[in-house]
């Protein structure tokens, strides 16, 4: 199993406020009015070279909510109750970008960069 299909894994088995998680792309057809989270691939780096070898891989990943048009969740808590879920599996979390809104959907959304690192 990937790495990011592990952190989809992880997320989709918290139930949680959101409606659906997706993995990569979202279907055109979601709407504005369905809170959803998309996981998607930022970066890998390689780590701790030892004998012209690297011996650690760190998988960085994307995790965005968006939130539905109609939601009256505490945006600030939902984001934080999932990086706390986040890193008590493992992952630590690299940056958060600020909530912005989608100008297509005008729906609010967050994206949180998290790492997890894999040691052979």
């Amino acid at each position: 199993m990937t790495a990011l299909s592990n952190l989809y894994a992880v997320i989709d088995a918290n139930p949680t406020w959101t409606g659906k998680t997706y993995i990569k792309s979202v279907p055109e057809t979601i709407g504005e009015n369905k809170t959803f989270i998309i996981v998607r691939d930022s970066t890998q780096q390689l780590l701790d070279f030892a004998s012209n070898s690297f011996q650690t891989m760190q998988f960085d990943m994307q995790v965005q909510i968006f939130y539905s048009n109609e939601s009256d969740d505490d945006f600030d808590q939902v984001e934080m109750d999932l990086m706390r879920y986040l890193q008590s599996n493992g992952y630590f979390i690299e940056n958060v970008r600020g909530r912005i809104q989608d100008p297509d959907t005008f729906q609010d959304y967050q994206t949180i960069i998290l790492g997890k690192q894999e040691r052979n």
